[in-house]
């Protein structure tokens, strides 16, 4: 890891240099005496002066560094006009001499047709998302001035000392080349220190200060606006200290100041600092969620903010005293390394009863006094605490126990219900086996045709649950933890907790999904062993992105496949069906007939390049190679392994014989809709827009996916426990259909047999969040959510996180890096990225082969698709053209330069099969291990922000900041999962004409010290009238028609006035509860589209077949309807995202022609 930390540093330092400069290099020369040189050859090779300062020998100042220039007061800002300021970093190509190889390419043919691939199809996109508000520069003028304001306490004989050091100015070398004359830039550096006396700063109310320096030419003006503390303290001040660069001298380079900044500081005869937290606004003191964010963050106070630079200060970390402040226009922040490995970790093998005479139920209990230990600790400094904040602190501690008292009424209950204890056991196992089978590398298919059979690269092997790897078959305590806490709730429906919504909170990498992975296993085998006839759908487990979607089906597959395996084990306990999982998603991503499935698996057979929907390239259990096999064979042998039609459809076997599920019935895993509703799978994976769609025909027997016949009548136990992952991505205008549509779901989800009403049981999983509870009671109608691991007193701790520390001193370890680019110097956001992809590109190269692997795969996240594609030209020519530029500058050889030889894209826009693909590309190290090099440059949208697991990648650029916090917070995490060997390293480059990026730049410490701290909070309004006019009809026609008998399936005619009238009852108490406003506006939708219902005695429910004339009850929004169709039928969403209609608009001018056409 030494060596990794110290590379980071040097691409950091290598961006610095590119991006803010000096960068001195080469030979040294003496520049006092007059220099001359034979050739354009000796002239350009790198040279340094003779004191270590830099020369610029190919460009003048100004087009060299475009970050922390100061240039004179009221200089005009240049054309922003965005294409040319890209051109104009090739303009230094056109200007150099002719040793550079014009047809030199460091960009790859293959490169150049994967970036033609990509932007091909994102032409084809036509985004409606709205971007952020960017300025215009018209009437701007260049930056002259840079500033911090702080808060400051003045003892007496005290001064403030603002100090410069190291700045810079250039001017200008005359340099002979063969008898011509050139042009050198020499640097000189720029120091100066100026004081403000206590005594001037505290005289008045509100006091202005001015002093100026004349320096190497530049007049330097150093101002203090001075005004009183708003408690009113004595010889407290509020200052803000500006440099402005008030030069009034000809020449448009040498009168700037580069590489700006300054320090403050406050001297008194005690020496003692006096730097004090800045002020905070005012927040609601009565709001708990407020008082807990300022108890957790109490050590992490911002002392300063920016004004056009980033402010920084110096804490010292024994006394926690601040004696500086600093403003820099190169940020850096280091964010701590939180780890979930307390000490504490769990064996599964003695859990699932694999290991004689210890059935791990110490270990359980381990757990859980150790936490109460640390609940009762962290009670007794709650004294010790600020009175502001011991409040907070008792609530924190009131939660904490709550967990810890529900873990041993967990254990309790392991204990004494012997149905309960057998299922954990069972549970354990599975996911033992599951840990196995996941990580296994693909085993690669090969026909053989001397044996006229496929073989595969490694033989098959039964998982081992006793020879594991040593970082396998271990719970994280916080894992068994939140297992102890949810298994009763879970398992039993009429006790108080059923009803209480269990919210894991853990950063991006924890083990979340394992977690939720174990309850799901404890829940399906202790359905089976209560009654092992209760068949049908269990498990509810939803995303919001499709491609997640099918990622995380592949490793949940391996869990159905290790339970289904352990059932065959043990069928009497556990009956004689399968344990089984479906995914359940959109057509573009699965089939949704078996006629549809039929037709692609055809399509794959005879065309190398077609679509798989099937979703399955690998066996869940033994990791064979299933799908297409690109190679070409003998005439007659099937080229698609594991797929076989059978029965009508399309089932899925392992294809190696060898393996379990080759023989029997082969995996228990559906993709296509009509195989999901007649085999109700346990565990069913699928995107919350799928629900939208149960109003359609193409659901029409989703009802059985809940238990219900085609009577209408229950005849199975309905789906017991919904899982949500990523909480945060339901918000905003999808939240609030979500919610509405979650009343239905909910309701088709409550068993009402033998007078009782259980609800299903709901855990979600989030990497962010502020306002859970208000979130969750929105979209599930449920005021009792628990967090979970609950916070402790600060945010270094929470007993089953912490910030990770050596062990020897007790010091921070090393974390992740965020590096802040605001270059308005260089006018526009696309010269901004291609000077910092170069520099990060080129920065690896330097490094020896064996430690590239981390820095070589070069991420970027855009936050649209139109961001993405204005940087497709840029990777076509100017990142290449500007490496060349790097190249001269610094005299490398062509062999020391970086090639861009493989580009990827890593979009929502590319098809579900292909991620897998993608990610594997990814996965390639940078060693030549596999003959296959590794990935360049990989382009992403939102796509990464969750799932995309990838322990090799460090770097990453964010260009713009995203529009929440959360999103940066999920994206950012991509990179340096492997802290404690390979922190990472993200540069987030802001955009100069945004008013939003300029101050999350001015207050880059500040933010990102406090990152989950400043997640936004959601929003969720699921019974605004919006919404109910948008969508409240399509849950009236859900209900309908999957609780209605066999006559409302056919036809929603007459009107079926009790079930309309029951879900009416049924959504009144969840208005009440979640926005009582609304309940007359409620009325009044719900009567109007119950009075057109009657009025309109609709046949047809919705249109079948394109000559069907007669209006429908229901019609596809977004879709042309004639005006009497809008009028008498309803647009109904298939999708819970906007579905609104779109059409392009441009300015024509043809009307100027229509006089022309008239006079001819």
């Amino acid at each position: 890891m030494p060596e990794h930390i110290e590379n980071r540093e040097k691409i950091i330092q290598a961006l610095r240099e590119e991006l803010l400069g000096p960068s001195p290099q080469g030979k040294i020369i003496k520049c006092s005496d007059e220099i001359s040189f034979e050739s354009d050859k000796d002239f350009y090779q790198p040279w340094r002066q003779d004191n270590g300062e830099e020369i610029l020998q190919r460009d003048p100042p100004l087009v060299r560094y475009g970050v922390g220039v100061l240039h004179p007061i009221k200089t005009p800002a240049e054309n922003e006009d965005s294409q040319q300021n890209v051109a104009d970093t090739n303009i230094v190509l056109d200007n150099q001499p002719q040793e550079i190889e014009a047809n030199e390419e460091l960009i790859t043919e293959e490169a150049k047709q994967n970036l033609k691939d990509i932007e091909e199809k994102i032409l084809d996109i036509s985004e409606t998302e709205s971007d952020d508000f960017d300025l215009s520069t018209a009437n701007a003028s260049q930056p002259s001035s840079m500033g911090v304001s702080f808060l400051a306490e003045f003892p007496d004989g005290s001064v403030l000392v603002v100090k410069i050091t190291n700045c810079g100015c250039y001017r200008q070398k005359k340099v002979k080349v063969a008898g011509s004359e050139r042009t050198w830039w020499l640097r000189k550096s720029v120091n100066s220190t100026v004081e403000f006396t206590a005594e001037e700063l505290c005289s008045a109310k509100e006091k202005k200060l001015t002093k100026t320096e004349e320096i190497d030419g530049l007049k330097l003006s150093f101002e203090v606006f001075s005004r009183p503390d708003r408690k009113k303290r004595e010889g407290v001040r509020l200052l803000t200290v500006c440099l402005i660069n008030r030069t009034t001298a000809s020449g448009r380079h040498e009168n700037c100041l580069f590489q700006a900044g300054f320090a403050g500081t406050i001297i008194s005869p005690k020496g003692e600092a006096h730097i004090l937290p800045y002020p905070k606004p005012d927040f609601n003191s009565d709001y708990e969620e407020e008082q807990s964010l300022a108890l957790l963050y109490r050590e992490m106070e911002t002392y300063a903010v920016g004004h056009g630079c980033a402010a920084n200060w110096d804490k010292e970390a024994s006394t926690g005293k601040v004696k500086a402040v600093i403003a820099e226009c190169f940020p850096t922040f280091e964010t701590p390394s939180i780890t979930p490995d307390i000490g504490i970790e769990v064996p599964m093998a003695p859990l699932a009863g694999l290991i004689l005479d210890d059935d791990g139920f110490a270990a359980l209990s381990q757990v859980v006094n150790s936490y109460e230990e640390w609940i009762n600790q962290k009670k007794s400094e709650i004294s010790l605490l600020a009175k502001e904040y011991q409040d907070a602190a008792s609530l924190h501690m009131e939660e904490c126990t709550r967990a810890a008292q529900r873990m041993k009424n967990g254990l309790i209950y392991l204990q004494s219900d012997p149905q309960a204890k057998r299922a954990f056991q069972l549970a354990n196992y599975a996911i033992l086996l599951q840990q196995i089978c996941s990580n296994r590398d693909l085993r690669k298919a090969n026909y053989d045709t001397a044996v006229k059979r496929y073989t595969f690269s490694t033989t098959y092997q039964a998982p081992n649950p006793i020879q594991t790897d040593k970082n396998r078959g271990k719970w994280r305590a916080f894992q068994v933890a939140f297992l102890l806490m949810s298994i009763q709730s879970t398992a039993e429906g009429n006790i108080p907790e059923r009803n209480t919504v269990e919210l894991i909170w853990f950063p991006t990498g924890g083990g979340k999904t394992e977690a939720y992975l174990g309850l799901s296993a404890f829940a399906l085998f202790m359905r089976r062993l209560k009654n092992p006839d209760d068949l049908g759908v269990n498990i509810l487990m939803r995303y919001t992105l499709r491609l997640l979607t099918a990622q995380q089906f592949q490793r949940a597959s391996a869990l159905i496949c290790a339970m289904e395996h352990l059932r065959r084990q043990n069928e009497n306990e556990l009956g004689k069906e399968p344990f089984s999982i479906g995914i359940w998603v959109g057509r573009e991503t699965t089939p949704n007939t078996r006629k549809d499935a039929i037709s692609k698996f055809n399509r794959l057979q005879n065309d190398s390049s077609a679509e798989n929907p099937f979703l399955i390239s690998r066996c869940p259990w033994c990791a064979a190679q299933m799908g297409r096999y690109q190679e070409r064979l003998p005439k007659g042998i099937p080229n698609v392994l594991g797929y076989n039609l059978s029965r009508g459809t399309v089932i899925f076997k392992c294809p190696d014989n060898a393996c379990e599920f080759h023989k029997h019935n082969g995996l228990p895993v559906y993709v296509i809709d009509e195989d999901i509703y007649e085999n109700c799978p346990s565990l069913i994976i699928g995107t919350v827009d799928k629900f939208a769609l149960l109003a359609w025909s193409y659901a029409q027997k989703a009802r059985a996916l809940f238990g219900i016949g085609a009577d209408g009548e229950r005849v199975n136990s309905p789906p017991g426990l919904i899982i949500q992952d990523e909480l945060h991505l339901i918000s905003g205008p999808l939240g609030s259909v979500v919610g509405l549509y979650e009343t239905v779901i909910e309701e088709l989800c409550t068993d009402r047999r033998n007078g009782q009403e259980i609800k299903p049981k709901i855990v979600c999983s989030t990497a962010t969040i502020r306002r859970y509870a208000d979130q969750v009671k929105a979209l599930y109608g449920r005021e009792d959510v628990v967090l979970f691991p609950p916070p402790g007193l600060d945010a270094e701790d929470s007993f089953f996180s912490r910030y990770a520390r050596n062990s020897a001193d007790g010091t921070l370890q090393r974390g992740r890096v965020y590096v802040g680019i605001h270059a308005p110097g260089l006018r526009s956001l696309l010269s901004a990225e291609v000077r910092t992809a170069a520099a990060l590109l080129q920065a690896p190269v330097t490094l020896t082969p064996e430690e590239r692997d981390p820095w070589w795969t070069f991420l970027v996240f855009f936050n649209s698709l139109r961001e993405l594609g204005s940087t497709l030209s840029l990777l076509q020519s100017d990142i290449p053209g500007y490496l060349k530029v790097i190249r001269n500058r610094l005299g490398l050889d062509w062999q020391q330069m970086r090639y861009l030889s493989r580009i990827l894209e890593l979009t929502g826009r590319i098809r579900s099969d292909q991620v897998p693909e993608a990610i594997s590309k990814l996965e390639v190290k940078c060693d030549n291990s596999n003959n296959q090099p590794s990935i360049d440059v990989c382009l992403a949208s939102n796509i990464i922000e969750v799932g995309v697991d990838i322990d090799r990648l460090s770097l990453m650029a964010v260009v713009a900041q995203p529009k929440t916090t959360s999103q940066y917070i999920q994206v950012t995490g991509r990179v340096g999962r492997r802290w404690w060997e390979r922190p990472g390293l993200v540069v987030t480059i802001y955009s100069p004409t945004r008013p939003r990026d300029r101050s999350h730049f001015e207050k880059f410490r500040s933010y990102h010290q406090q990152l989950y701290a400043q997640v936004e909070p959601t929003s969720v309004t699921p019974f605004s009238p919006p919404v109910l006019d948008r969508a409240l009809h399509a849950i009236m026609t859900i209900y309908v028609r999957q609780t209605g008998d066999e006559q409302i399936i056919k036809t929603p005619e007459p009107y079926p006035e009790n079930i309309i009238e029951h879900l009416r009852e049924i959504l009144i108490p969840r208005i009440q509860l979640i926005d009582p406003d609304e309940v007359g506006n409620f009325h009044k939708v719900f009567n109007k589209r119950a009075s057109e219902w009657r009025r309109w005695q609709r046949t047809n429910w919705e249109r079948n077949g394109r000559d069907n004339t007669d209006i429908p009850l229901i019609r596809v929004a977004g879709e042309y309807a004639s005006r009497e169709w809008q009028r008498l039928s309803w647009a109904t969403p298939m999708s819970m995202r906007n579905v609104d209609a779109e059409c392009q608009v441009e300015i024509t001018n043809l009307y100027l022609n229509e006089g022309v056409e008239e006079d001819a």
